[in-house]
């Protein structure tokens, strides 16, 4: 075993008494120039290694406190997304609300000068067939339906004519497709022009053709910009539905009958509320 020598021990117990007297001389009133002197040089001796050790506590707490702050604002973060998902889908679901509000209004409207008996149906499914074009509506025989009774949007256009019949649903043959055959007329009150709205399928487009020529209209009795609307002269549909708009004429039958290429109102991704007529 080793020993501390004589020197050692004796340089100790002046350290510890240095200290001793400082700590005492610290809590009293008596000034010794001495010891003043010593406390200061052992003060300038350990005043940089406390400043060195504090400001390392100050750096380890600050990155701490840092890792903590952004686990918070990553929590922040997510919160904030979802409370935005939230608020955007209220927001979608209310414009919806107030477009759907809009188009029963103006069912509602609509359903008030029509002299028949309609009855307001939703759209439940559209056909995913490219040449079948129809929608379903969550009507049916239940409710009265009858096939070939014709449907109309919620603006009073027509959308075409029930061709299936369920309990509760049916099936809506569409306007736009090359099965669906109306008679048309020019709403212009100086053409009266008559022919057969039907689809085309190469090119894929809606016509009206058959119209007759009328040698008494120097500017033709159908134009370009004109309405057609339902004729009426059969008894599927009745007359002044608006079907489109003419964007074209063109000669048929070798020239002895027109044909006009027809811009048709119907939208199928705007078409939410139909109404059938039960009564014609």
């Amino acid at each position: 075993m080793r020993y501390f020598g004589g020197s050692t021990l004796i340089i100790s117990l002046v350290v510890v008494i240095i200290i001793v007297g400082l700590g005492f001389l610290s809590f009293s009133d008596i000034d010794i120039p001495l010891f003043n002197w010593l406390e200061r040089g052992i003060f300038n001796i350990i005043s940089p290694v406390l400043n060195i050790f504090t400001g390392f506590c100050d750096l380890v707490s600050n990155y701490w406190r840092g890792i903590t702050n952004v686990n918070d604002l990553i929590e922040e973060n997510q919160e904030l997304k979802k409370e935005l998902s939230e608020l955007k889908l209220k927001q979608e679901m209310t414009n919806y609300l107030v477009n759907q509000n809009e188009r029963l209004r103006g069912l509602l409207s609509f359903k008030e000068f029509v002299p028949y008996d309609t009855l307001g149906a939703r759209v439940i499914g559209y056909s995913t067939s490219h040449w079948k074009k129809s929608i379903i509506i969550n009507r049916g025989e239940k409710d009265g339906l009858e096939l070939r009774m014709p449907v109309l949007s919620y603006d009073g256009i027509l959308v075409g004519r029930i061709n299936h019949l369920a309990a509760n649903s049916a099936q809506v043959l569409l306007i736009s497709d090359s099965e669906f055959v109306v008679g048309g007329i020019v709403q212009r009150s100086d053409s009266r022009a008559v022919g057969i709205v039907k689809r085309e399928v190469d090119p894929p487009r809606n016509i009206m053709e058959n119209i007759p020529w009328n040698n008494k209209s120097p500017e033709g009795d159908i134009l370009k910009g004109d309405i057609i609307v339902s004729s009426g002269l059969s008894n599927s549909y009745p007359k002044g539905l608006p079907i489109g708009t003419v964007v074209e004429v063109e000669e048929d039958n070798y020239g002895l009958s027109q044909k006009a290429v027809i811009d048709i109102f119907l939208d199928t991704k705007t078409l939410e509320e139909v109404l059938v007529i039960t009564n014609f």
